[in-house]
């Protein structure tokens, strides 16, 4: 029996990284000296019920200051100093946990948090800030629902809904700090977003919508207005068609904001713009940004205005219109600055991580080192996972230069680095497609990166066409461009990753989330076809799209954001024949891809996993169904005579069988699990090229001789188990008409199908837990 050489799953190292607490929001206190934070899992997941969030202190210049200062039971979030730095704000749902949402304060001298808003409400507070004399907060949330409604709900008996007819507005609040009275300052029948202090304290500029539907931004515009907190009168300074943030009022008496370039596109690039409150006109223009970098977050701190520059793969912090004043070479997810009203000199706070390095907050000032103040990434300490080497290329068509962070595990490094010969690689590409790759710790969903660098396989991050942090060409590929500039950019970076010798052309996986698994797709439905010698052998496409068209008809933003990623038109806006936005559409492609096989027997779709969220409502779970429907109809009604790979597993079929090196048959491609189906059957021949598929069969005596592990065997006498196998499902109706001739030769089949010759079978034990998808993805990596 053939043993592996591939690495087992680390079960606990995969419950370490989901276990990791990262830093999540930092506010430095008014006089610089201290900080506080809040901690919680690093992919947002729950490991119980509810969600968790701690919040902590630190010294701005004691290194390992940093002490716990809630208990992590609740979800306690967003704090904020009141203006005397004495004492914090938060949101919590301490009072009943899951379900209320309150704003408490608590003093650094001792003492409980005490709440200042009804501990009783359920609707969520969307965001506060204090006042600039500290007096008053101002507040965001919806109005309770009724006696009524509640009965109703608990009872399961909701009124129907009807369309339009009911909206759940968001109102803004003033709360006293003091006194704890409350009051609304603007509501009526609009949906209130972001808000902002004047300097003075008289006013706050707030966003709103028409209603607080998902698209009523785009559609509709958001209205950026100011309200008299004294008398409630209230002023329109202009609209814009997207969804501005980082609303800010700032000491010049200007309200800047962010948002598309152009200003009523998502998908382009980001931008700083400004409005003035005292003007007549109702406009606003661009200030800064988006030609080469992106806006990514906007402050005002000892009386300047501050901006976060995403300028290609690092975050630089610079005064509006000035100077910059940190360049870490670093993505700055999360942090906060100060400067001293004395001397002028700027200090930032900020969570900081490499390929290889958990995050952990650091203080940082100009000409001087680095303080680590917290210990968050401890217990990852002494785990040698990778680094990152940023490989450049030209676009296929002279246009662009493209970046891909080659992501090398240190077990594979030499001394720069660089891996010491070409690796396994998975190709793994972002969503958005407005966003971009780091080297930052889970700079990939899901902690993917890490687990796969520890277990000794490389993996590049294409930064294609769409991508952030290159300005408003760069990004505007994607309106229009899915599936062309995009597709094109992974392939051209994957070649240059092989062609500079770091990824082996015959080990590679492609996959990604979101429109990285829309990529996903189309990598699988074009795979080799580029005529460059070399194509991926498994697919993992996460909550990815196959038909963009049906986004119309089926997504939360069908009507807005799709349409502009598919270049302006949809379904109803479409000549019948016009068939422009199915250029991205990997489902539209199968057909030619199985017929490329038929014809010429190399394979095309290779090996696939499929992972979707049920209730996704950006790419809905339809999308999987289809792309797993157009593989199951090709698997039954076609018998190919070289091997077909349309494989699709869910979460837990990934297995492969313990084998003999006897008795091979090459099987064609059925599916055998009934969920995600790909029926194998069966040509009678010996394997002829490697890479060929291997289903073992074994005597009796042989089989005798394993452990009866997860798939089963099936005899003459047996035709169904209880796990996936060859048999047939009665309960699914799904028979194999060939499998009678498997019966008759009196021979055992193990389990499903091998890569090559294997000893071990994986499967993803965990469900859907991310530990368990970790472990997925490893097995996967290490069966092709």
């Amino acid at each position: 029996m053939t043993q592996s050489t591939t690495p087992g799953f680390d079960k606990a190292f995969a419950q370490t990284l989901c276990d990791l607490q990262v830093p999540k929001f930092i506010k430095i206190s008014p006089n610089g000296e201290k900080l506080v934070y809040s901690t919680s899992l690093v992919g947002g997941h729950l490991k119980g019920k509810n969600a968790l969030s701690t919040l902590w202190i630190a010294s701005s210049s004691e290194p390992n200051s940093s002490r716990q200062l809630t208990s992590g039971l609740f979800n306690d979030t967003y704090p904020k100093w009141h203006p005397d730095g004495n004492r914090i704000a938060f949101l919590s749902d301490r009072a009943k946990v899951g379900e209320s949402s309150a704003i408490y304060t608590l003093r650094m001298d001792g003492g409980d948090a005490i709440p200042i808003t009804d501990t009783e409400n359920e609707e969520d507070i969307e965001s506060f800030w204090f006042s600039p004399d500290g007096k008053t907060i101002a507040y965001i949330s919806p109005d309770e629902k009724t006696e009524d409604e509640k009965e109703k709900n608990e009872k399961d008996e909701p009124d129907p809904e009807v369309w339009g007819e009911k909206w759940d507005f968001a109102r803004l609040r003033l709360v006293d700090v003091e006194s704890r009275e409350t009051k609304v300052l603007f509501g009526g029948d609009k949906h209130v977003g972001e808000i902002s202090w004047s300097p003075d304290g008289k006013k706050i500029a707030f966003m709103s919508t028409e209603n607080p539907h998902i698209e009523e931004a785009m559609l509709t515009g958001t209205t950026i207005s100011t309200v008299d907190v004294e008398t409630g009168k209230f002023k329109e300074l202009c609209k814009v068609i997207n969804e501005p943030y980082d609303l800010t009022w700032a000491p010049d008496g200007q309200v800047y904001f962010i948002t598309g370039v152009p200003d009523d596109k998502d998908t382009g690039g980001r931008a700083v713009y400004k409005t003035d409150p005292k003007a007549d006109a109702h406009d606003f223009i661009k200030v800064a940004c988006g030609v080469d970098d992106d806006a990514g977050g906007l402050h005002v701190v000892g009386g300047k205005i501050i901006v976060n520059r995403q300028v290609r793969l690092v975050d630089v912090i610079s005064e509006l219109g000035g100077d910059d004043l940190f360049d870490e070479k670093k993505e700055l997810w999360v942090y906060d600055i100060f400067i001293s009203p004395e001397t002028g000199s700027p200090l930032l706070a900020a969570s900081l991580s490499d390929v290889g390095t958990p995050y952990d907050i650091f203080i940082i000032e100009p000409g001087k080192g680095r303080i680590k103040i917290s210990k968050h990434g401890k217990p990852l300490a002494g785990k040698s996972l990778g680094s990152c080497t940023v490989l450049t290329c030209r676009s296929t068509d002279d246009e662009v230069e493209l970046d891909g962070l080659y992501l090398t595990p240190n077990s594979e490094a030499n001394s720069d680095k660089k891996p010491t010969k070409p690796l396994p690689t998975l190709v793994l590409i972002h969503g958005g497609p407005t966003s971009r790759d780091t080297d930052s710790f889970d700079t990939t969903c899901f902690n993917w990166a890490p687990y796969i660098l520890s277990k000794g396989y490389g993996v590049l991050l294409p930064q294609y066409r769409g991508s952030s942090g290159r300005g408003e060409k760069f990004a505007s590929y994607s309106m229009g461009g899915q599936g062309k500039y995009d597709y094109a950019d992974v392939v051209a970076i994957t070649d240059n990753a092989i062609k500079k010798g770091f990824a082996d052309p015959k080990k590679l996986i492609v996959g990604g989330w979101s429109q990285g698994g829309l990529l996903t797709y189309l990598c699988s439905v074009r795979n080799g076809l580029h005529g460059l010698g070399w194509r991926f052998n498994a697919a993992i496409s996460g909550a990815g799209v196959c038909d963009i068209e049906s986004l119309a008809l089926t997504a939360d933003l069908g009507s807005t954001y799709e349409i502009e990623l598919a270049g302006g038109d949809t379904i109803w806006t479409l000549n019948r024949d016009d068939t422009r936005n199915r250029q991205g559409s990997a489902l539209w492609e199968v057909a030619s891809a199985v017929k490329h096989t038929q014809e010429t027997g190399e394979m095309v779709i290779p090996p696939m996993l499929i992972l979707h969220g049920d209730k996704d409502e950006r790419c809905p779970f339809s999308q999987a169904e289809g792309f797993r429907r157009a593989l199951r109809h090709w698997g039954l009604k076609y018998e190919f005579r070289n091997p077909i790979y349309l494989r699709s597993f869910l979460r837990w079929a990934i297995g492969a069988a313990a084998t003999s090196s006897n008795e091979s048959l090459t099987l064609r491609v059925m599916k055998h699990d009934p969920i995600l189906n790909t029926w194998t059957l069966i040509e009678n021949s010996r394997l002829k090229k490697p890479g060929d598929l291997q289903v073992v069969v074994i005597t009796e005596e042989e089989m005798n001789k394993m452990p009866d592990r997860w798939g089963g065997k099936i005899t003459k006498d047996t035709t169904t188990r209880t796990g996936p196998s060859l048999a047939a499902f009665p309960g699914f109706g799904l028979p194999v008409p060939e499998f009678s001739e498997v019966m008759k030769n009196g021979m055992e089949v193990l389990a499903w199908r091998v890569f090559g010759s294997a000893d071990k079978m994986f499967m993803d034990t965990d469900g859907f837990g991310l530990p368990g998808v970790s472990g997925m993805i490893q097995a996967w990596f290490e069966r092709i």
